[in-house]
């Protein structure tokens, strides 16, 4: 399928570009969002992108929100979540789908994209034949630091970033590259991948799910890439804030195990998991 760039089109042009661009659904998880979620439905409701829905997965009852997405977003899907299912199994509510599309955009409530970021994505995507991508990932109030552009991850599933903290962005991380994993606040992941893999591992509610993800992807052999040009501010303390330090890290212990016991053969899995358990201690 010919990828449609939006940018010089004639209206009569870009109404059938609507119809030929793959259908994308973007899911935003909001669990408590805070008062920047402004901006991020603001930032999905400024997409260049011909097609694409908006569903917001919402945790729990409330009103304000829910008025709030109403205000930016008028056509978009809201689905109330018990706040106690976590990011995965909450992400996994679009599983009954009865006509995926061709892909998701799943983000969390803290993010603020670029007006051309879905399009770049699924430009990129459909180009170099990912089933998962991401973008770059930059400082919600200083958007020249870098905070991602892809992960790598070690035999004990420890996610290492290719960058240092608080790098400047001097376009040397530009190139489109492949990577293993593509950080959970903004991934586009094809649709039937998403469903071959029923989804994300519904007990990993905090952190881990993206690792997890990509990494069950490659086991798939899907292609993961990380597409520097489709820029996303992230405000990477939000979970931290939300659910406590503390809390967090020992998820993200118990899950980087669990993760290890999903991929690894059962001759390989005896080697490197008393490993892991013993790092982890």
């Amino acid at each position: 399928m010919a990828v449609v760039d939006t940018a010089d089109i004639a209206p009569d042009q870009e109404a059938r570009s609507s119809v030929t661009a793959p259908r994308v659904e973007v899911v935003v998880v909001a669990h408590e969002p805070g008062a920047w979620f402004d901006q991020t439905l603001a930032s999905l409701a400024g997409q260049d992108y011909p097609r694409y829905d908006v569903t917001v997965l919402l945790a729990g009852d409330d009103d304000v929100v829910e008025g709030q997405i109403g205000a930016a977003l008028p056509d978009a899907t809201v689905r109330r979540v018990d706040p106690s299912f976590g990011y995965g199994r909450t992400a996994n509510e679009m599983l009954d789908a009865s006509s995926p599309p061709a892909f998701y955009l799943f983000c969390h409530d803290d993010v603020v994209l670029a007006s051309d970021a879905l399009r770049l994505l699924v430009e990129e995507a459909i180009r170099s034949n990912a089933s998962v991508a991401g973008p770059k990932l930059v400082d919600w109030n200083d958007p020249t630091v870098l905070l991602d552009v892809g992960l790598d991850v070690d035999k004990l599933g420890y996610a290492v970033s290719r960058i240092e903290v608080g790098e400047l962005d001097q376009e040397q991380h530009d190139g489109v590259v492949d990577v293993f994993a593509i950080p959970g606040a903004c991934q586009l992941v094809r649709g039937d991948l998403f469903h071959a893999l029923e989804g994300f591992d519904k007990a990993m509610g905090v952190t881990g799910e993206d690792v997890d993800f990509c990494w069950r992807s490659h086991v798939a052999g899907a292609r993961v890439m990380v597409v520097p040009s489709a820029v996303v501010r992230h405000r990477p303390a939000g979970m931290t804030e939300r659910r406590g330090a503390v809390k967090v890290e020992r998820l993200s212990e118990r899950h980087r195990v669990r993760t290890l016991l999903s991929v690894y053969g059962i001759g390989h899995s005896l080697r490197v998991i008393p490993q892991a358990l013993l790092y982890s201690l």
